[in-house]
């Protein structure tokens, strides 16, 4: 399957970028009378800006100056990708479902098993490693994760 590269990553960079710039008001809260160049909106929305402005001199240069480069996707290639994307759904739901720890751990071993890894020493370590991660940012840092059973 032939793909006009420039054309299709444009369309999707000012898509992606213009929908996380409307989420962007719900998702990033500021607290108190805080100025736009001071709250934490400001790097968010400069980079949503930068994937706009990148996508539209994409799909400029495929209309326009006919600036194209054409790529052969070959699914069979992009199996393993999409595969690893679908992990990561995975893990996104588990963390929202059943916590940060329950999705790291089921992170790691999804990973392990699909490169193959049997080392179980390999697992331990990352295990006690989101654990701990886990802890750092709830007890030192004071920053609250998905704990088991919190839907949010």
């Amino acid at each position: 399957m032939k793909v006009r590269s420039n054309l299709v990553s444009g369309i999707i960079f000012m898509v992606l970028g213009a929908a996380l710039l409307l989420l962007m008001k719900s998702q990033v809260i500021v607290y108190g009378d805080v100025p736009f160049i001071e709250s934490a909106k400001v790097i968010p929305f400069f980079v949503e800006v930068i994937m706009l402005v990148c996508g539209a001199i994409l799909v400029i240069q495929s209309l326009f100056l006919k600036k194209e480069t054409y790529v052969d996707i070959c699914w069979a290639e992009q199996k393993y990708a999409l595969m690893i994307i679908g992990i990561f759904a995975v893990f996104a739901t588990l963390i929202y479902f059943a916590g940060f720890i329950v999705g790291a751990i089921g992170f790691i071993v999804m990973m392990a098993f699909f490169f193959r890894d049997k080392n179980i020493v390999h697992i331990l370590i990352l295990a006690v490693l989101a654990i701990l991660i886990y802890l750092l940012f709830t007890r030192v840092f004071n920053i609250s994760l998905p704990g088991f059973g919190e839907v949010r």
